[in-house]
């Protein structure tokens, strides 16, 4: 069904997540992966005060350019344990979805992956999330994975129905736990 998904790689930690979980799909589906980062844009504050600059747009450029190589070599490290062919992209632009859309298309995409922390939608708005852009914009699928939202294989939960008050209450538990009751 997928014959290339991107990944987008960024330095949060749920990156991994989404790594993770877009080579097992490209794994079980035999296909290639496109590990896309973009990069961070450079801003001037601006301010009634002279601006005072420690950092060069020319030296902010190339730390964002070494950031974002290990940052995908890392994947690639990744990829290449786990028997899928990569490919690594670089991109920027004013806004962060339309590039990772630009790439998807240009390198003929079936899936894009990328993670997400969670946030509401307040929070997404104000981060600068590239989640809601992507899935407005986006021409194939986008996968939004969160860390820690697979259960286990094979692990599942016993309902029981709700007692009154009165009396002890089953727990839901998965296989292999003990039985425990709880008072209400």
């Amino acid at each position: 069904m997928y014959k290339r998904i991107l990944i987008v790689v960024d330095q949060r930690a749920v990156t991994r997540a989404a790594v993770k979980e877009g080579l097992a799909i490209a794994t079980a589906h035999d296909a290639d992966v496109v590990f896309c980062r973009v990069l961070p844009r450079y801003t001037m504050p601006v301010a009634d005060v002279p601006p005072f600059v420690a950092v060069s747009p020319q030296e902010f450029q190339r730390s964002a350019m070494a950031v974002a190589d290990k940052q995908l070599s890392a994947a690639q490290k990744v990829a290449e344990k786990a028997g899928v062919v990569s490919q690594r992209v670089t991109g920027s632009g004013e806004d962060d979805a339309r590039c990772i859309v630009d790439v998807a298309r240009k390198r003929r995409c079936d899936l894009i992956v990328a993670a997400s922390e969670g946030r509401n939608a307040l929070l997404r708005l104000l981060t600068g999330s590239v989640i809601p852009g992507l899935i407005t914009s986006s021409p194939v699928p986008v996968l939004v994975v969160k860390e820690g939202g697979r259960a286990k294989a094979g692990a599942r939960a016993v309902v029981t129905p709700l007692r009154p008050r009165s009396q002890p209450k089953a727990v839901a538990v998965a296989p292999k736990q003990r039985r425990r009751e709880v008072r209400a």
